[in-house]
């Protein structure tokens, strides 16, 4: 009877532990489906074009009106959280059509030429300059007299072709913070770059060191957007609207003018 009793509580035992490890894991598993997965927006960009993108090393963090402005998208088009993607510039558009980022946002001119590779966004900047760096006290000269000159400019960049328009020699850099360093060192005459990254580094870095002496702008492709991959019309209606949306706020108005306010002539 004793070994009946024993056999019939160990298999209660057993059917109470069964029970109740099985009546934790239908809870467990009952929470898991009822959190919500993160909505997650991914972007690619490059860090190093202040004041569009730059990492800051002491916080770990990105910074840059290209950053702020698609956390605010990305806020109006209800994301959880934007995953911002480093890479070259060379590889920001491929990105895209690897499904590595959902889009990418990098001053990028809107060419002719990218519109074949991605889709893009009504402008965020329109008419942005090109403009020609020199040293300081360099006087201002037209683009004529600075031919057979050697002119540097970031690789990637539609200033490479535009700066083979009108100069000899072009030295193409990893950053447009190389390119000026390049002159600063004497092994560049000019840097060809945008007109608020030029102003960025002269007006917080190098104040009484180089200047901007001409603008390089021939009034065609200035404006600045943001890419999605080809043929992936509801990102881009999505961005589109809540770009809109965003740059009606104060809240756009306040970056704008944080990041530019200074800059702009």
């Amino acid at each position: 009877m004793k070994r009946i009793m024993g056999v019939v509580l160990a298999v209660i035992c057993l059917l109470a532990v069964t029970g109740f490890s099985g009546g934790t894991n239908q809870a467990d598993v009952r929470a898991k489906r009822e959190v919500p997965a993160e909505k997650v927006l991914r972007v690619g960009t490059t860090t190093d074009y202040p004041p569009f993108a730059y990492f800051q090393e002491a916080t770990q963090t990105h910074l840059g009106f290209d950053i702020e402005l698609m956390q605010g998208l990305g806020r109006e088009m209800g994301y959880d959280k934007v995953e911002f993607v480093q890479t070259d510039f060379n590889t920001l558009l491929p990105s895209l059509q690897e499904g590595k980022v959902d889009a990418v946002i990098s001053c990028m001119t809107v060419t002719n030429e990218r519109r074949e590779a991605a889709d893009f966004t009504a402008p965020y900047l329109e008419g942005v300059k090109d403009v020609v760096v020199a040293p300081a006290g360099t006087a201002s000269r037209s683009l004529e007299a600075m031919k057979d000159k050697r002119i540097a400019v970031e690789a990637g960049s539609v200033y490479v072709n535009r700066a083979k328009q009108y100069f000899g020699a072009v030295i193409e850099c990893g950053s447009a913070e190389e390119a000026l360093k390049l002159v600063l060192d004497n092994k560049a005459d000019f840097a060809v770059m945008d007109n608020y990254t030029a102003r960025f580094y002269i007006t917080y870095f190098y104040t009484d060191r180089l200047s901007i002496i001409a603008d390089l702008t021939d009034g065609t492709e200035t404006d600045i957007g943001i890419a999605v991959a080809k043929g992936n019309k509801e990102m881009l209606d999505k961005l589109n609207t809540a770009l809109q949306n965003y740059r009606e706020s104060a809240a756009y108005y306040q970056m704008k003018q944080s990041y530019f306010g200074r800059l702009e002539v």
